[in-house]
């Protein structure tokens, strides 16, 4: 299973195994080439929408989930609004992953 984390914190506190090359800059020229089961991206980054849009175009199947700290109305209006799939809180996003790869129990 592939998913292509655009968030700082979750490969960590999630215990996930990752590959980093040139500060994620090669990982999304990559994404082009192969498509992930699912992306999350954190609403937090300054360039959430952007790559929202871009990764929706390039894959339009694959659910795009957004998380950020704290829920911000604005910011998940607009990340839907860009082509984002759904929202969870950072501390939650583990659960909706699962759930959207029904990988739940």
């Amino acid at each position: 299973m592939k998913i292509l984390l655009l968030c700082h914190d979750l490969t960590t506190r999630l215990r996930l195994e990752s590959v980093w090359k040139a500060a994620g800059a090669t990982m999304l020229g990559n994404a082009s080439s192969e498509t992930p089961d699912c992306i999350v991206i954190d609403l937090g980054r300054r360039d959430a929408l952007d790559h929202i849009v871009r990764l929706r175009a390039l894959h339009p199947q694959v659910d795009i989930i957004t998380c950020a700290a704290t829920f911000d109305t604005e910011a998940v209006e607009a990340a839907k609004a860009a082509g984002g799939t759904d929202f969870a809180a950072r501390s939650f996003v583990d659960k909706r992953v699962a759930r959207r790869l029904n990988l739940a129990s």
